[in-house]
C-alpha cells in the first residue's frame, strides 16, 4: 500500500472517530448558551489533574476510575423540564445506548443507559426529569458501573443512587 493512501485511511478514521458525537453532545451544543440552563462540563485535563490530587478518603480503585474518565458533561434547567426531557429523547438516537435502569412514576423518569463495545463501557448517560427539573448527564470514557457507583455515593452526586443496582438488560 502507498504511503499516501494509508494516511488517507486514517484521516477518514479520525474523522469518523471525531464525528460520532456522545449523547449530550448532541443536544448541549443547542442549549450551552441558553440562560434556561446549567451546564457543567469536565475536560480530559481536569480529570487527569484529579488523579494527581492525594484524596486521603477516596479508594485508590476509585481514584483509578477518574483517570479513566475523558468527560463529564451535565445540562440541566428547570424551566419546562418535561418538554426538554421528551426533546431529549427524541433527539438521542437510543438505539444506540443499551438500557440499564429506567425509573418511572407518578413524578419522575429517570434512564441510565450505556454505549458499549468490545465489552468495555464507554458512555454511561442519564436522562431524569421530575416535576422541579430536567438532567442529562454523561460521563464520557472507560467505565467500570460498579465503581462509578462508588465514586457517585462517595462524592454524593445526585441521581446517581440509581446506579447502585444496576445490571444490564438483555436485548
Amino acid at each position: 500500500m502507498s504511503k499516501p493512501f494509508v494516511l488517507l485511511v486514517f484521516l477518514f478514521l479520525g474523522t469518523g472517530l471525531y464525528a460520532q458525537d456522545d449523547a449530550i453532545g448532541k443536544f448541549f451544543g443547542k442549549y450551552v448558551d441558553d440562560n434556561r440552563f446549567t451546564m457543567v462540563s469536565v475536560s480530559p485535563k481536569m480529570f487527569r489533574l484529579l488523579a494527581k490530587v492525594n484524596w486521603d478518603t477516596i479508594p485508590a480503585d476509585l481514584k483509578q476510575t477518574v483517570t479513566r474518565l475523558h468527560s463529564l458533561r451535565i445540562l440541566s434547567t428547570e424551566t419546562t423540564p418535561r418538554q426538554f426531557y421528551k426533546e431529549a429523547l427524541s433527539r438521542i438516537d437510543m438505539k444506540e445506548y443499551e438500557e440499564l435502569i429506567t425509573i418511572k412514576d407518578k413524578n419522575d423518569n429517570v434512564h441510565f443507559v450505556i454505549k458499549e463495545s468490545g465489552g468495555i463501557i464507554h458512555e454511561l448517560l442519564m436522562i431524569a426529569v421530575d416535576e422541579d427539573g430536567f438532567t442529562l448527564m454523561s460521563f464520557v470514557g472507560d467505565i467500570d458501573l460498579e465503581k462509578m457507583s462508588r465514586l457517585s455515593s462517595s462524592l454524593d452526586i445526585k441521581g446517581m443512587d440509581g446506579l447502585k443496582n444496576a445490571k444490564r438488560k438483555n436485548k
